[in-house]
């Protein structure tokens, strides 16, 4: 009884040394490596395409997928086209009445020049009959004094 068999032999701080590198070892070796499978990834509710994988329909796909690319490049160029336009107009609209602005302010001024014109030319002239700022009828002016002598 005095003889010790090959698992008596093996101490506790040997067995933790064992566990230990197994830890190290499982941890150390990449989790695809212990899964390797042949199987492809799916999500879930997914459905295969058809005809994908075997090379059929991939033209057919591809010229489907250009003309919704045309057709939608087609859709943003339309959209480009008509918001230049609609900046050309507003841009057009703006001078026309900048214009039309400036073309009445020259007529007002025109206006406000031949009124005072025509109020200084009554003043100098003084003609009678027709009652000027500054003077009567009589030819006296507004300050009650007497015209000047001669």
């Amino acid at each position: 009884m005095s003889e010790k068999t090959g698992a008596d032999m093996i101490s506790r701080r040997r067995m933790l040394g064992v566990l230990g590198a197994g830890v190290v070892f499982g941890i150390g070796t990449p989790a695809a490596v212990l899964t390797a499978s042949d199987a492809e990834a799916q999500t879930p509710g997914a459905e295969p395409r058809q005809g994908q994988g075997q090379g059929q329909g991939q033209g057919q796909g591809q010229g489907q997928r250009q003309d919704q690319r045309t057709d939608g490049t087609q859709q943003r160029q339309d959209r480009r086209t008509d918001a230049t336009e609609q900046r050309q107009d507003r841009r057009s609209n703006r001078t026309r009445r900048r214009m039309a602005r400036r073309n009445a302010r020259r007529e007002r001024a025109m206006a406000r020049q031949e009124a005072r014109r025509n109020r200084r030319l009554a003043r100098r002239t003084g003609t009678p009959g027709k009652n000027a700022k500054g003077t009567d009828a009589k030819g006296t002016g507004t300050t009650g004094q007497a015209p000047a002598r001669q």
